[in-house]
């Protein structure tokens, strides 16, 4: 017999106060008065050593009612053969690591492999559990199946497995890992369908082993700068409990230095100073907890150090003198936590390009188109633009797109040779811009548009205007005029036009119209790598080229056709290469190993910091640096009233004793609510009283 609140049997202790009752002398009551007693002879009281229990029956009697009121409260029951056998439910348990860049700091792997060898060793032969590893990407790297349930190895092997396992360079999007272990760690509500999941949920409930607590174990460092957005999109699953056992380091606090890279390219593109004295802007942020404040900064050539003092909680932008070209990374020091203190830098590499305008010079300038054209700055920190111009007869037949990227045409010549020399170069990637913008060469310049596009069905004629003509459909759509489509930038009713062509017959030849007049014809169309104006930018024709239009479209046009991007300012390990994989392209890390580069995937190689190459066919190599996530940078720890906010419920993950403790006293609660013994040891005690009363009665009648 057990019992279910063995405390109240310390109740029987009051079955001492009816032995004390008894041992209690009553003395009579009743007295005889006399007149005098001096005739009497005084007897001394009779002493006796020890007291004598009276009226037996009547003392057991109340001893056992004691006794039986204690062990109904005691709640007793009786279990047999089969409630013995320790039913215990199977626990549904994900192991959430992070491998993530922050973990690089200090002992935390080490930490991280320690607590995570805690959870595997309390999990038992029936447990089902999965070990995840995550850091911009979640992995499941072990999970228990049905050939492994009965293993006795089960515990050690995924351990073997966390240990192979080493900490990346990547961020943490600590969202998603959660997301995706949640998924895994919930019981499913429907009946398993075929798989190894299902499987095993089945395997699990057919060997009598009910569905226990699911919960997920995180071992992290939960880092400030974690990504949580993927929590914020669907709920989390009631059933699941969050378990964090965060690995701290012994030094806290973090300094790091960014690169600003969108600010360093627009420093290098409007400094008119020469190279060696341009600036480059680099933000250093101090942390929360940090206890460091005086902070040097250094290129790694063993320049001149910069020293810095930044208080904790505080930013501070400074400027460094651009490095030889030789130097590849630079490095900040005086803080707790070194693992992000290395920037690295390639500096912009400069190419040179052309922009060939094709046509007559005119007498005055000022009506020459070439005269605006060569006033567009095409300039910046990682190209150098020639704009030059040549007569049709001068027209090079071996033009190289890679070079000359966009050729504006005015003038044509219908010559095979000509027509040849623009077809060559259309196919080969180049873009040309016809541009009518003379009446007497407009017909000339459809003829050859239709020889370059295989189309002779287009016409052309003289627009008759009233007074002055306006775009009044512009397609932002496009990415000729996507810069533009802000609220701010997109009116084009300001610029006047005073003549135009009306071309005929280009959306049944399938150009896109990107611009129409507010009559209906086609201002600006396109078909492939040619584009059509049907009218000039110069103030004769139009006030385009005095407009602040002119200069982002014809730069869109010449940079959209530039070639491959040989300068990535800040390339995030982790991420996608900026570049399309082509074949027969190779990556070659900053170690010195390579690997090809023929589809997205490839890019994964790029697993570290550093100064990296990709080696194109046909292409001089390009370097590029790749550095860690900002965010990783953040490293003070993240309050976990933050995954409460989102909905999460955190719990500590059940032990193995602890689960068993819970699933014994809830099956003996069962067993002394079905059996109910203490409503017959209360019923006994009850008529125990009883019998009790009447035998006290019928002996105070006789005494009396």
């Amino acid at each position: 017999m057990s019992m279910l609140a063995p405390f109240f049997l310390a109740g029987a202790l009051a079955v001492a106060a009816p032995i004390l009752f008894h041992l209690i002398r009553q003395h009579p009551k009743g007295a005889v008065p006399f007149s005098s007693v001096m005739f009497l002879r005084e007897v001394p009281p009779r002493l006796t050593r020890r007291s004598r229990l009276d009226q037996w029956p009547l003392l057991l009697l109340r001893a056992l009612a004691l006794l039986l009121l204690a062990a109904a409260f005691a709640r007793p029951f009786l279990r047999g053969a089969d409630d013995q056998f320790n039913n215990t439910p199977v626990r549904r348990i994900a192991v959430l690591v992070d491998r993530s860049a922050s973990m690089q700091r200090e002992d935390l792997w080490e930490q991280a492999i320690q607590k995570a060898e805690t959870v595997l060793t309390d999990l038992s032969a029936q447990d089902q559990f999965a070990v995840f590893v995550f850091d911009t990407k979640i992995e499941r790297i072990w999970e228990t199946s049905l050939a492994a349930t009965s293993d006795e190895r089960q515990n050690a092997l995924p351990l073997q497995a966390l240990t192979e396992v080493q900490p990346t360079w990547r961020a943490t999007d600590l969202g998603t890992a959660l997301r995706e272990a949640a998924d895994w760690a919930q019981w499913p509500t429907e009946s398993p369908t075929a798989g190894e999941d299902g499987l095993a949920d089945e395997e699990a409930i057919t060997r009598g082993q009910l569905p226990g607590p699911a919960s997920i174990v995180l071992i992290s460092d939960l880092q400030d700068g974690s990504k949580l957005d993927a929590l914020q999109q669907n709920t989390w699953p009631e059933q699941v409990t969050l378990d964090i056992r965060r690995v701290v380091p012994k030094e806290q606090g973090n300094a790091t230095a960014i690169m600003m890279n969108d600010q360093t390219l627009e420093n290098l593109q409007e400094s008119s100073a020469s190279n060696a004295n341009r600036k480059l802007p680099v933000r250093v942020v101090n942390s929360k907890l940090a206890s460091q404040f005086d902070l040097t900064l250094q290129w790694n050539d063993a320049s001149d150090k910069q020293t810095i003092q930044v208080e904790a909680d505080a930013t501070q932008i400074i400027r460094l003198d651009q490095p030889a070209d030789s130097v590849t990374a630079m490095v900040l020091s005086g803080d707790n936590s070194p693992f992000d203190n290395t920037v690295h830098w390639v500096a912009p590499e400069k190419r040179s390009y052309r922009l060939l305008h094709v046509g007559d010079v005119q007498d005055d300038p000022r009506e020459s188109l070439f005269y605006y054209l060569e006033r567009v700055p095409l300039d910046n920190a990682t190209r150098t633009v020639s704009i030059q111009t040549t007569t049709v007869a001068k027209l090079p037949t071996d033009l190289d797109p890679r070079e000359c990227p966009l050729m504006v045409v005015s003038d044509v010549a219908n010559t095979d040779a000509f027509i040849q020399s623009l077809v060559t170069y259309t196919e080969a990637g180049g873009r040309v811009l016809f541009v009518l913008d003379e009446s007497d060469d407009a017909k000339d310049l459809i003829t050859c548009i239709a020889s370059v596009t295989d189309n002779d069905s287009l016409t052309t004629e003289e627009a008759t205007i009233d007074d002055y003509a306006m775009w009044s459909r512009v397609d932002f759509s496009s990415p000729l005029f996507a810069s533009m489509a802000d609220p701010q930038f997109n009116d084009f009713s300001k610029i006047q036009f005073w003549n135009y062509r009306n071309v005929s017959g280009l959306e049944e030849a399938g150009w896109n119209i990107l611009a129409n007049f507010d009559s209906g014809a086609p201002a600006l169309a396109q078909t492939g790598n040619v584009w059509l104006l049907t009218t000039g930018w110069q103030p004769s024709s139009s006030q385009l080229a005095l407009s602040t239009k002119f200069i982002p479209l014809i730069a869109q046009m010449f940079t959209g056709n530039e070639g491959t991007t040989r300068y990535v300012a800040g390339h995030v390990v982790g991420t996608p290469l900026p570049w399309p994989p082509t074949e027969g392209a190779e990556l070659v890390r900053s170690d010195g190993e390579s690997s090809p580069y023929e589809q997205a995937s490839d890019a994964d190689f790029i697993d570290r910091p550093g100064v990296h190459q990709l080696k194109l066919p046909d292409q001089d190599p390009i370097t590029f640096a790749s550095n860690l996530s900002e965010s990783e940078s953040q490293t003070d720890a993240m309050d976990e009233d933050t995954l409460e906010r989102l909905g999460i419920g955190l719990g500590e993950a059940a032990t193995a004793e602890k689960l068993t403790q819970a699933t014994l006293q809830l099956r003996d609660r069962e067993l002394e609510s079905n059996q109910r013994l203490w409503q017959w040891l209360l019923l006994a005690a009850i008529g125990m009283l009883v019998i009790e009363t009447l035998w006290g009665g019928r002996y105070a009648k006789r005494i009396a």
